[in-house]
């Protein structure tokens, strides 16, 4: 299996492992998604984290087949140094899909509790003053 092939492949499969985040298929698990602290304190924050990270999983994935197949036939990079440019690309891209997921989750886990805080908070009635 070339390097072209391999990475199309990969394309693929991401695509394939992040469509059903992104759809909010996918309910809070042990195993697939973005399993964090933030994810697993709250249902809503896991399919809002996981959805952004399963449509960042797709757009990584349509990237590498674009690259796969559009770098060698653009460009005639082939061989190791195709597999350098679309290997750093796939790590560099996993690397920011995981920062920018985790950063979500926690920023949507803040957002949360505030509201809650807020929603239980006393309210002040037409009678008191303060």
């Amino acid at each position: 299996m070339g390097p072209e092939l391999l990475f199309t492949a990969v394309g693929v499969l991401l695509i394939a492992i992040g469509w059903p985040l992104a759809a909010r298929r996918v309910a809070p698990n042990r195993w697939y998604g973005l399993r964090l602290p933030a994810t697993f304190a709250d249902r809503q924050v896991w399919y809002d984290a996981n959805a952004l990270a399963g449509r960042d999983l797709v757009a990584l994935g349509v990237l590498l087949v674009l690259l796969a197949i559009g770098l060698p036939a653009l460009t005639g990079l082939r061989g190791s140094g195709f597999a350098v440019v679309v290997a750093a690309v796939a790590i560099i891209g996993s690397m920011m899909i995981t920062v920018r997921g985790w950063r979500a989750a926690n920023r949507l886990l803040r957002h949360r509790r505030a509201e809650a805080a807020a929603a239980s908070a006393p309210t002040a009635g037409p009678g008191d003053r303060r």
